[in-house]
Formats: structure tokens, sequence, C-alpha cells
């Protein structure tokens, strides 16, 4: 049978990182409760466990009031350390440049799964039959050894680059919806967008 890539959307709240790593490891049990479970699993992490403040960037009381904050995003900190608490490695593709970061790639895990970053936004990448198949037959994991799967996946994230559905944010003062053609000023403005519209595709203007 063959499957095909497919991006899952998850809320634009200030927790979808959080929100496309509960969906990847735990779909059967993903709720709108799922990303907060996840952002506390961070905390409780770094509450039991020593880690380099050099890598939090702040000592890590501050750091772990910073990410019990819901308006506080994600990112690569917190990629690294949900691929340590869950010994799994992740693969985050960048929409605008391209570029596969691998959280946990040189500790041998196993298992891998994928997520797509447009600038502001991440969401889950998984596979299954169409994209119209029920989230339920979703394949979320996968062998951390398939190099096929992560070309087929660099490959639709390259789709979704060639159709400009990213935000830049070092050269745009504005953005446009791709669905209805708002603009916004800020990456908060998407942010709001996102969440009150469920529009989830923005093109830069640049300035």
């Amino acid at each position: 049978m063959e499957y095909l890539p497919i991006r899952r959307y998850v809320n634009a709240d200030n927790s979808c990182l959080f929100s496309s790593i509960a969906y990847l490891l735990n779909r059967e049990d993903f709720n709108e409760s799922s990303s907060l479970i996840y952002r506390l699993e961070i905390v409780d992490y770094l509450k039991n466990n020593n880690i380099d403040e050099n890598i939090l960037g702040y000592p890590k009381d501050e750091y772990i009031k910073k990410i019990n904050n819901l308006t506080t995003w994600g990112g690569g900190i917190e990629l690294k350390i949900f691929s340590d608490i869950f010994k799994i490695q992740i693969a985050s593709i960048d929409v605008q440049s391209g570029r596969v970061d691998i959280f946990g790639e040189t500790c041998n895990y196993e298992k891998r799964i994928y997520v797509v970053y447009n600038g502001v936004h991440y969401d889950p990448l998984i596979c299954n039959e169409e994209e119209t198949s029920e989230p339920e037959t979703d394949l979320t994991i996968f062998n951390s050894s398939d190099d096929t799967k992560l070309i087929m996946f660099k490959d639709y994230v390259e789709s979704i680059r060639s159709n400009g559905n990213y935000v830049d944010t070092s050269n745009s003062s504005k953005y446009v919806c791709n669905v209805c053609q708002d603009t916004c000023d800020s990456e908060i403005k998407i942010m709001e967008h996102a969440e009150k519209e469920k529009h989830w595709d923005y093109f830069s203007l640049y300035s």
C-alpha cells in the first residue's frame, strides 16, 4: 500500500509545537488539553533533571516560569527536550529554507517523528492513503533509518515552499492570508487571525 505525506493542522494558539508533538506521539488520545499536558512534560522534566542552562538560554527556574506561560511559543529547545524525554528523533523541516534539523540524531534512537515549520507555526507531518483519510489511520512514527520517509517529507515541504506558503519574518512588514487575502502586520496578528479564522497559509509582502 502506498502512503502519501500529509500535513495535519493544529491550532495557532501559541502551543502549536506542543500540540504537534502530542498528536504525533499519542494521536489516539489527542484532544484540546494535549498541548498543555505536553507543555507540562517539559516543566516536569526540567524540575527533575539537570540540564545545561546554556542550552536553555535562561537560568532553569526562570525558563520553567517562562515555558509555564501559555503564551510562550515552543521551538528548537523544546524539540531537543522532547527528544530526550521520549527517546525519539524529531525532524523539523523549515519551509522557507528546506533545512532539516534532526533532534536526537546522535543518540541512536530507533524511531523518528516529523514536524513542519512555516516561520511562525508548527504542524505535524504524517502519512496516510490520502488527505481525506480519517486521522485515526494516520501513521505518525517512523523508523529513523528509513531515509525514504525523510526524502518524501522534504519533497512535500518543498511543494509547500514553492506555493509560497510560509512566513519570512526577516524581510517583511506585512503578511497576506492565502485563504481570505486579509493582511497582518506582525507575527502576533498572524496568530490571532489563524486562531479566529482557522486559516493557516500566509505569504510575505516585502517592505
